[in-house]
């Protein structure tokens, strides 16, 4: 196990190794502050600006009725949540409320995801990109966390310890993008990020889309995808799964709506749970590919993430008087290349904060 200090533009980086409780334990003593704190904020942070407030115990029921899915499904994923419990010094309740914070009410949270084939780069290789529109509170719990399990490949992600996956790639190639989406939910179910983790274990694209359809899933949420084979989205309902592919330039963008021909209806039913200006954004991240067809490196991509088209609600969004999520903004800004095991990640607005870039070797 190994853990290095950060620069103030940089996230603390941890690397993990091992057995599934082995890594957890890692995760658990390096991070048990993250853990710890980030784990308290779930609560705070869900009651911010809402008039009935929801109580530690019933989110806690939520943990705890969620976590014979999670055994079900990925026994490995269950040990390795025993262990980061057992490293930060609490309760398996407490480090699975972290992974089911989107299941305890409607939360709203943005984000603009950008996956381009090799074909549509100049650079060989895919690229992916995306802006994650949330809470800046929870920077101080973030870190880049790199885990290597045994049989399995190794995983970089920006991510809360206490999370079992997130955005980021694998040594396999694949990186894996999030978004939000709107539509039926359910308390207790198989957490999403469990899906994701599940993911980054696939070895082609048809199995990740067995992944997700044989999960007990309880939120619906999107994974943009770049892999070996090329990019993909799957858009994950808890009645369906479908898949959206690259366009005829090899490139694909997704924000906070459904866009699957079969799902369309989910955008009108739902409107409340779609984020602020998502087919804007979409529609202007797609303009800005358009403009240089099979030619995009990832300063295109830089470009795309930093646009301010509709500023304050922009691609990189700044916070604004929007009474639910005004305060939120583009907390951070991703770009991996999985061929070369190579994440950018900016620690604040990208407009604003330089991309650091963070290696898997």
């Amino acid at each position: 196990m190994t853990v290095e200090t950060p620069r103030r533009t940089r996230f603390p980086e941890v690397e993990v190794s091992g057995k599934p409780r082995e890594m957890g334990r890692q995760i658990g003593e390096a991070c048990r502050e993250q853990v710890r704190g980030f784990s308290d904020l779930v609560i705070e942070r869900f009651n911010h600006g809402r008039a009935k407030r929801l109580e530690l115990a019933a989110a806690l029921d939520v943990s705890q009725g969620c976590f014979p899915f999670v055994q079900a499904y990925s026994p490995d994923s269950a040990e390795e949540m025993r262990g980061i419990a057992e490293g930060a010094g609490i309760t398996t309740e407490q480090v699975m409320l972290i992974n089911v914070r989107n299941q305890l009410g409607a939360a709203l949270e943005g984000c603009t995801s950008v996956v381009l084939e090799s074909r549509a780069t100049s650079v060989g290789h895919g690229i992916a990109g995306q802006n994650w529109d949330n809470d800046p509170a929870s920077d101080p719990y973030s870190v880049v966390l790199v885990r290597r399990p045994a049989g399995k490949p190794a995983i970089m992600n920006f991510i809360r310890p206490g999370e079992i996956a997130y955005m980021g790639l694998n040594s396999a190639g694949t990186g894996i993008l999030m978004n939000a989406m709107p539509g039926r939910s359910r308390r207790i179910g198989l957490p999403w990020y469990f899906i994701v983790r599940a993911i980054y274990e696939q070895p082609n694209l048809s199995c990740i889309k067995a992944a997700a359809e044989r999960a007990n899933r309880s939120i619906p949420a999107n994974a943009a995808l770049i892999t070996a084979e090329g990019a993909a989205d799957l858009e994950v309902m808890l009645d369906a799964v479908r898949t959206v592919g690259p366009d005829e330039h090899g490139w694909l963008v997704h924000t906070n709506h459904c866009v699957h021909p079969d799902l369309l209806g989910t955008n009108d039913e739902f409107r409340s749970g779609v984020y602020g200006q998502s087919f804007e954004r979409r529609g202007r991240a797609a303009t800005i590919l358009g403009r240089e067809p099979g030619a995009a490196d990832v300063d295109t991509v830089k470009r795309i993430l930093s646009d301010h088209e509709g500023h304050p609600t922009s691609i990189c969004r700044h916070p604004n008087d929007d009474p639910a999520t005004g305060y939120q903004r583009s907390v951070v800004s991703m770009i991996v290349e999985p061929a070369a095991g190579r994440m950018h990640l900016s620690r604040g607005n990208p407009c604003e904060a330089p991309y650091e870039i963070y290696q898997l070797s």
